[in-house]
């Protein structure tokens, strides 16, 4: 009598084998995702420095004003590019400019918007000769090595 198919014992240790192989494969699978978004984060940041730097050089030594910059008029494409961050666990994806409080051309932890929207940071000092951006949340970048918030890039 030839035997044909898998018993019940076999199936249930093949089920077996894959749950532990799941167990391991998912943490690293997410541990993959955490780090492709920090990533492209950290590139559109350096997308945006780069246009802003382009502009500062085409402009003589001047810097966008707020409007400018959030019209997306500075960038390639015409729009403010996307930044996705991981806020609370979950990815957010933005395009927001929020303009600094201080008008100094600096970014401090304090001006971060603390609602976690994710988007960017800008600030132009009063004479548009100081600029800087950063992206706007005070969470932390889940794929850093240490203890990294997403505005301190």
């Amino acid at each position: 009598m030839k035997r044909r198919g898998f018993t019940l014992v076999e199936l249930a240790i093949v089920i077996a084998i894959l749950g532990i192989l799941a167990m391991y494969a998912i943490p690293k699978y997410q541990g993959m995702i955490d780090e492709a978004r920090s990533g492209e984060a950290r590139a559109q940041l350096g997308t945006f420095r780069s246009a802003l730097a382009i502009y500062y050089a085409k402009h003589h030594g001047v810097f966008p004003d707020y409007n400018t910059v959030n019209s997306g008029a500075i960038f390639a494409e015409g729009t403010v590019p996307y930044v996705e961050v991981t806020v609370n666990g979950s990815p957010n994806r933005s395009n927001t400019v929020t303009l600094a409080g201080t008008q100094d051309g600096t970014i401090t932890s304090t001006e971060v918007a603390n609602s976690n929207i994710g988007g960017w940071m800008y600030d132009v000092s009063s004479t548009s000769d100081k600029a800087d951006v950063r992206i706007n949340s005070t969470d932390t970048d889940p794929a850093a090595s240490t203890t990294t918030y997403w505005y301190q890039y």
